[in-house]
Parts: structure tokens; sequence; C-alpha cells
């Protein structure tokens, strides 16, 4: 992939300046495409039509043998393709795009397993799956802040089936606290205390047993400064009588900002009909720093409208019991989402918004219209 001097010398203005503003969420993108591309041009020649895929993808080893310890890869004794082959795709530019970005991500995890032995012949490495989805909010308050996010989980199954590798731009208190709702292909408009960073990090997860199961991660953030995190986490799924699930999850962290924390979160889920289903969540969260409890409860209303389309509508609130103004954000949105160009991994996300944030009480509480677009891509096969 070679990527043009124009975007480059955009991306290196000074922060000040209002292209590199505007431009920034887009040159973090190009900057990881880039990477992929240097990294693994056997996942990208077939985008780019330079020419037939080479044999093995080329490995960035040069400071591994540098180190003054006996480490050494053990290398697929296969091409990487063979274990990362996707599914059977089209002709189309955006096919091609989405099977390198895909097989990219899938290299990495062969790499990284070959440091645990030979790597294997079977296909635990397509178990690889993530998202990356592109965007933009607005409201009447912060006007327009436009979002790239990506999440990669990578099977890393010759260290050991349990253990994976993760990768993405996320709001990392939504992550590590787990303190989240359910649409997450775009930030929070309101109550963020920290953008967006890349985090890098490896996870457990324990086979499930009865309805449950455990799960835990250790990672930083690649952003200046880093931030380290570990975090455990246990899931449980309740039946009851035949249309409810309760489903009940607590999480307990240690992170560099938050210091040491804990999340309580239930989602009850109520099958109305087959295209109608209603979910309450409820979710709070105590840490060292936080002040009382930080806590949110929402209503969602879920329709499917059939032939890769479905619409939610939500009613929630979030708060924090001990801050000066406890109450932070109520309000109602819309959320209506579809595949687009007949593709089952491509995704269209449009947002309409009605809110009543407030942060501090030097602001009245008022009205705020808001929107939002996004397009997200899925790739590879989650298998739990």
């Amino acid at each position: 992939m070679k990527l043009g001097r124009d975007w480059r010398q955009a991306c290196r203005k000074k922060p000040g300046g209002v292209t590199a503003h505007w431009l920034k969420p887009w040159c973090q993108c190009l900057m990881v495409a880039g990477a992929i591309g240097a990294a693994f041009p056997g996942a990208t020649a077939e985008v780019d039509g330079a020419g037939p895929r080479p044999k093995r993808a080329a490995l960035p080893i040069k400071w591994i043998r540098a180190l003054p310890v006996p480490l050494e890869p053990a290398f697929p004794p296969v091409d990487a393709s063979e274990l990362c082959g996707d599914k059977p795709q089209g002709p189309a530019w955006i096919d091609r795009m989405h099977g390198a970005f895909y097989k990219s991500m899938c290299f990495t995890a062969v790499w990284f397993d070959g440091f645990f032995g030979s790597a294997r012949f079977d296909d635990e490495y397509q178990a690889t799956h993530g998202s990356f989805a592109v965007g933009a909010l607005w409201d009447e308050r912060d006007h327009w802040d436009p979002s790239v996010r990506f999440r990669v989980q990578m099977a890393l199954p010759q260290l050991n089936d349990r253990f994976s590798a993760f990768v993405g731009k996320v709001d990392p208190d939504e992550f590590v606290t787990e303190l989240r709702d359910d649409f997450d292909t775009l930030p929070r408009q309101f109550g963020r205390e920290v953008d967006d960073e890349v985090l890098f990090g490896l996870g457990y997860r324990q086979p499930g047993r009865r309805g449950g199961y455990f799960d835990a991660g250790i990672g930083t953030s690649l952003d200046a400064p880093d931030e380290p995190y570990v975090k455990g986490t246990y899931r449980i799924a309740v039946p009851m009588l035949e249309r409810n699930l309760l489903r009940l999850r607590e999480t307990v962290f240690w992170e560099d900002r938050e210091r040491l924390g804990a999340t309580t979160r239930f989602d009850l889920d109520r099958l109305l009909s087959d295209d109608f289903l209603a979910r309450w969540t409820g979710s709070a969260t105590v840490t060292q720093e936080t002040e009382g409890i930080r806590w949110l409860s929402h209503v969602t209303l879920f329709r499917n409208l059939g032939i890769g389309r479905a619409i939610s509508y939500q009613a929630g609130i979030t708060a924090e019991s001990d801050r000066e103004v406890p109450i932070t954000d109520y309000g109602l949105r819309v959320i209506y989402r579809r595949t687009i160009f007949d593709r089952d991994w491509l995704f269209l996300e449009l947002r309409s918004s009605l809110t009543w944030p407030r942060e501090s009480l030097l602001e009245n509480r008022e009205a705020v219209w808001g929107a939002g677009v996004a397009i997200e891509m899925m790739f590879g096969e989650r298998r739990d």
C-alpha cells in the first residue's frame, strides 16, 4: 500500500491548526492502514494491484534477533494465507478491501502465535474477528465530532485456545470499566471525560459452565502516556419463564486513571414478539477516583424491520451520585441500522437524539438536538 505525501503533510501540521484538528481521526486511520501495509505487504497486494501475492508475508523480526535472549519465532511451515483464508468474496473493490483488512489482522495473530510454537494447521486463526467504523456526531451544543473506531480480537491457538490478543481504538474508560451501552459504533455525545485511545492487550476466557463464564484482560494504551489496565469479568445468563432473559455481569478492574474499581451490570430482555424485543439495562461503577457511584439506566425497544434492517428506540439517564450536578444527562434517541451494497458485513447507522445534558453548575440544562451517521465494516467470524 502506497500512501501519498499530501495527507502526510496535512497530518504534520501543528495541533493548534484548524486543519490538524479536523484531520486528527482520519490521520490516525491512515497511519494504522499504513502500518498494516508496511508490516504485511502480502495482505494488501490484492487491493493495490501491485502484482502477485508473495508466498509468505514479510514479518518484522530483525529487532527480535537483536535481543540478547534466545527468542526465535516458529514460523508457519505453510503460507500464512492458507491459515487466514477468508470466505469467498466478490470482485468489487469493497470486497477486496474487506478481505485485505481481515487477512492483515489474521497474519498478525499468526506472527505473534509463532512465539509459542509452530502454527497449527486447523482453522482456529479464522476466529479472528473485529470491526472498523468511521462516522461523525453533531449536536447543537458541541457541533461536529468526527470519529474513527476499530476493534480486533485475534485468536492465539498455539499459546492456548483460551487466550487472545486485542487491539482497538475505543473509549478507554468504557472498555476497562464496562460502563457502556449497547451502541458503541460512535462515541457518547455527552459525559465523556477522555477521548478515544488505541489500546492493546491480551485476554483470557474460561469455558462457560451453566450459562456463566469468566474472562480477564491485561493491556495498556498505545497513546502517550502509557496507561496500563487489568480487569476480570464474570458473566452469567439466566432464562426466566419463556420470553425473558436476565444477564448479569460483575467486573473488577484496575487502571492508571481510575485506580481500583468495580462495575455491576444487568440486562433484562423481554421478547414481545418475533419482531420486537424490550431491554432494561442498569449499570453502576465505583472506583477510588469517582465521586460516589457512577451509574446509568436505559430502556430500549428493538424492532426488526426485515431485509437487513432494524431500528431501536431508547430512553436513558446517566449520573454520578456525589457530583455537584448528580444527573449529567438524560434523553431520548433513535438508532436505525441496515446493511448496504448487499453485503451482510457492511452497515449504515443513522442516529437522532434529544437530550438534556448538564455537566456543571455553570451551565443551564437545555434541550439539545443531535444526529449521527456511521459506516461499520465487520470481518471474521466470532466463535463463542
